[in-house]
């Protein structure tokens, strides 16, 4: 304020002099001069106050205006300091957060490394234990080979080691089947199965096949043009594939054996049937024309050493010793009269007992009045045995088409004591189970043929198997020995319905007379059995088209 006021003295001096200059100059305005001086003066006076009025005026609009700048700055500071101070605040909470979520994890990777540093001790210690032992295992072997060569030679060693070597072939264990055929313990089994005959399902009947995993459901039913649904394999697909299954595995036992190696085995089994003899036409023509069996081999082992040991398992196969000789039977029917609430109703006239009728006349008429041939398509099986000694899966496999585009993979194997892992059914349950099924469609049929409605039908059936005719190393036989390895061949069927006991037995020997593993066991079958050693063969023997579904490749 200083500075100002000197400015203005300095400015209203300059308007002094410049006034008396003027006054000085003009002569008429002389008079006025006294006044103008005056009124300079007093204007000098006046227009000082004003200036220094309005300067101070001008500081204090601009002090007010710098106050409100001032307030709104300060007011702004403000506001700016408290969203400071909220940042600051959630900044030092997040800190917070961070730092005790970083101590978990510090704490929690202390106690992992903690725990993998126990572990990786223990580890360590008991790495150290299994060293130790094997050193020790070691030294003692080291030790006690000393000792053996005191008393065995090198050679005899080689020899040793050799049968070791060649403890498990082509899937199968040697060393175990020659323990148990040593010891001679356990060679005769019973195999028993239950069937039962279905009224209202798609198939006919059912059974449980059991092994050391688990069981299986195997159903079967009857071709349509005797009634069935054809909705799954027929009972002689049965019996065709376990005696396809029980060839190919005795001819495997016995290259086992003998150290024969194997890379390849397929196996064909073919029935013919005729159905004239089914049908009720012709009583008098054999029910099965032809079995065959085809071999397909492929191994380093020579040719002729592969073709000897199949001849000899031709022998000592069970399926073939069926075929060829005579088992007694026995059959059992246990009758009852149904009660009111026990009687079926037929939901169908055309359905008697779950057999179509009207395709069962057709096809009978078809065969009495145009004389047509009779056989029913042969039923093939193809199967393959997994040379490959792995013990979680089943020695054989095979594929079973029962309709156009659908078929099943049936696998068996063998009881752990006689060179199997039991992984899958043994060969014999199939065998029973096909000639149960098939007994059982046969009686089934026999009583539709005769007009009699069955409201139960079931079968309990069993024969022993004995392991010693077959499981064997020296094949030499006597005219005289008795190789037959099934006894005691059981037939029990529970039967319910309301015909008489004469009606029932009739039924009972007219489906004894149609069934194929009946006649199978009384009468000699024309059989042949070819093998083919590391030949170029057509594919259906070879199953090259087949071995993917198989699960083999």
């Amino acid at each position: 304020m200083s500075d100002q006021n000197s400015d203005a003295e300095n400015f209203f001096s300059d308007l002094s002099e410049d006034s008396t200059s003027q006054s000085q100059t003009s002569s008429s305005v002389n008079q006025r001069s006294s006044v103008s001086t005056s009124s300079s003066h007093t204007s000098k006076k006046g227009g000082y106050d004003l200036v220094v009025d309005l300067i101070k005026s001008i500081s204090e609009t601009s002090e007010e205006a710098n106050e409100e700048v001032k307030n709104k700055i300060q007011k702004d500071c403000k506001e700016i300091t408290k969203v400071l101070k909220a940042i600051k605040e959630e900044l030092v909470v997040k800190k917070t957060k961070l730092q005790n979520e970083k101590k978990k994890l510090k704490l929690e990777c202390e106690q992992k490394v903690k725990r993998n540093k126990k572990k990786l001790k223990k580890k360590l210690t008991e790495m150290k234990e299994v060293v130790h032992l094997k050193e020790e295992l070691f030294r003692e072997n080291t030790r006690l080979r000393k000792k053996l060569k005191e008393f065995i030679s090198d050679e005899e060693v080689k020899e040793v080691a050799k049968n070791l070597q060649q403890f498990w072939i082509n899937h199968i264990n040697v060393g175990k089947i020659r323990t148990s055929l040593e010891e001679k313990k356990n060679l005769l089994k019973r195999e028993s199965l239950h069937l039962q005959w279905f009224f209202n399902k798609r198939h006919q009947f059912e059974t449980k096949l059991f092994h050391s995993k688990d069981s299986i459901t195997l159903k079967a039913d009857t071709p349509k043009v005797i009634g069935g649904h054809g909705t799954a394999p027929t009972p002689i697909e049965m019996i065709a594939f376990s005696i396809g299954s029980q060839f190919c595995h005795t001819f495997v036992n016995t290259c086992s054996l003998r150290g024969l190696k194997l890379k390849e085995v397929y196996v064909e089994s073919i029935i013919q049937t005729n159905m004239k003899r089914i049908l009720g036409i012709e009583e008098n023509e054999p029910l099965v024309t032809m079995i065959k069996i085809t071999l397909a081999v492929k191994t380093d082992a020579k040719k002729q050493k592969v073709i000897e040991a199949c001849r000899d398992a031709e022998k000592i196969c069970p399926m073939i010793q069926f075929i060829k000789g005579t088992i007694h039977c026995k059959t059992k029917i246990s009758e009852k009269k149904p009660m009111k609430f026990q009687s079926r109703t037929e939901n169908n006239k055309h359905i008697l007992n779950n057999i179509y009728l009207k395709n069962l006349r057709k096809y009978h008429n078809k065969v009495k009045k145009q004389g047509i041939k009779a056989e029913l398509k042969s039923s093939v099986i193809h199967g393959a045995w997994d040379c490959k000694s792995d013990l979680k899966t089943s020695q054989f496999k095979a594929i079973v088409n029962y309709a156009k585009r659908e078929s099943d993979i049936w696998e068996t194997d063998t009881l752990p004591e006689f060179g199997g892992t039991f992984n899958a059914p043994t060969n014999f349950q199939m065998f029973l189970a096909g000639l149960g099924s098939c007994y059982m469609s046969q009686i089934a049929l026999a009583a539709t043929m005769n007009s009699v409605k069955l409201d139960e039908l079931s079968l309990d059936c069993g024969i022993d198997v004995d392991y010693s005719k077959f499981i064997r190393e020296n094949i030499d036989i006597n005219e005289n020995e008795n190789n037959q390895c099934f006894e005691n061949l059981e037939f029990k069927f529970k039967i319910l319905s309301s015909c008489d006991s004469k009606l029932l037995k009739k039924i009972e020997l007219q489906g004894a007379n149609k069934c194929l593993g009946i006649f199978l066991s009384r009468n000699s079958v024309p059989l042949s059995v070819n093998i083919h050693v590391n030949e170029t063969l057509d594919e259906k023997y070879l199953l090259d088209s087949k071995k993917e579904s198989c699960g083999i490749m």
